[in-house]
């Protein structure tokens, strides 16, 4: 009923995004990969976590599963500090991304896989850090050095709409389980294991989140902030008013004066008003946004969403417009 990790490894990808359910062994499946690859190869990993309070809680444990599931009886395992142990020579390392510009200058040669757990956020688990893919990325350049360090990136399906979708444009497979971009650099698993959705339905747990939302999310991997409320593509009576920019992408809103309706969409037309969602964004001929309050046009807009009145061309725009708000709010 478990990952089969061997068929995403098969696509030999820089960086393997898995986004599945949880309980579906995930981490397992990662942990018992690199246990392997030290074991046979000595190719030693890295585990990552975003923050220090979570790598805290996660590495006394990194090896208590595949105790409990007595794999690899003869071999031992141990921690000191962030460092792992197998059989009493160093085999991995934890960090966290929020730490990651004190490391510049750390040896990591022998490390040939990285692991990085829990890497989408769910309400309520905190903030991503500020300009995070580029921070992962610079990590990942300080561990690889000119070679070739693959990553295992671990994920429940929770919000489409999160940073490492948005800067590499991905988005989920339609006909398959797996995805490539950027020419085979990066290849994306959208798990679908329909034996342990049928057992996990069959337990107390199942049955009580049955017909909720949150069987969409915990059981079906449906990602829990995704769904057709609000999605409607503008008509072809929409007028444009204005665009924004949030995380170097533009979104134009469009208003529909039959209907009241405004639309948020990939579109948007040049020479209008263009507002920029944080200082990042903000470049020649784009307003930031602390004073987009003063134009009638951005009031509107705000109005409309508290009515319920504002309307998106897919789930992915919807949950930026989603975050924007929250930014605003903060």
């Amino acid at each position: 009923m478990w990952i089969d990790f061997s068929k995403i490894i098969s696509y030999n990808a820089l960086l393997n995004f898995i986004v599945a359910e949880r309980g579906v062994g995930k981490t397992f499946g990662a942990t018992e990969f690199v246990t392997r690859q030290f074991i046979n190869k000595k190719d030693e990993f890295v585990y990552i976590r975003r923050y220090k309070s979570e790598l805290q809680k996660a590495i006394p444990r990194f090896f208590d599963a595949l105790v409990h599931e007595e794999k690899f009886p003869e071999h031992s395992f141990s921690r000191k500090g962030m460092n792992l142990y197998i059989d009493d020579h160093v085999a991995g390392y934890g960090l966290t991304l929020s730490t990651a510009q004190q490391l510049k200058s750390t040896n990591f040669d022998k490390v040939k896989w990285i692991i990085f757990d829990e890497a989408f956020l769910e309400d309520g688990q905190g903030h991503y850090l500020k300009n995070e893919v580029e921070i992962f990325l610079g990590l990942l350049e300080t561990i690889s050095r000119m070679r070739n360090v693959r990553v295992l990136i671990l994920a429940n399906a929770t919000n489409s709409a999160n940073p490492y979708f948005l800067y590499f444009n991905l988005h989920l497979p339609y006909n398959n389980e797996i995805i490539t971009f950027k020419k085979g650099l990066i290849a994306l698993m959208y798990a679908k294991n329909l034996k342990y959705r049928e057992a996990k339905k069959d337990t107390s747990f199942g049955k009580l989140v049955a017909g909720t939302d949150y069987e969409n999310y915990a059981i079906d991997n449906m990602f829990i902030n995704d769904n057709k409320d609000f999605i409607e593509k503008k008509d072809k009576n929409s007028k444009f008013s204005f665009s924004f920019i949030y995380n170097d992408n533009r979104y134009g809103v469009w208003i529909n004066w039959m209907t009241g309706k405004m639309y948020i969409s990939n579109d948007f037309l040049d020479n209008h008003i263009v507002f920029a969602c944080t200082t990042d964004d903000h470049k020649p001929n784009t307003m930031l946004m602390t004073i987009a309050k003063e134009y009638h046009c951005w009031r509107t807009f705000i109005q409309n969403y508290k009515l319920g009145n504002v309307y998106y061309e897919n789930n992915k725009i919807k949950n930026i417009c989603r975050d924007v708000m929250k930014n605003l709010t903060r």
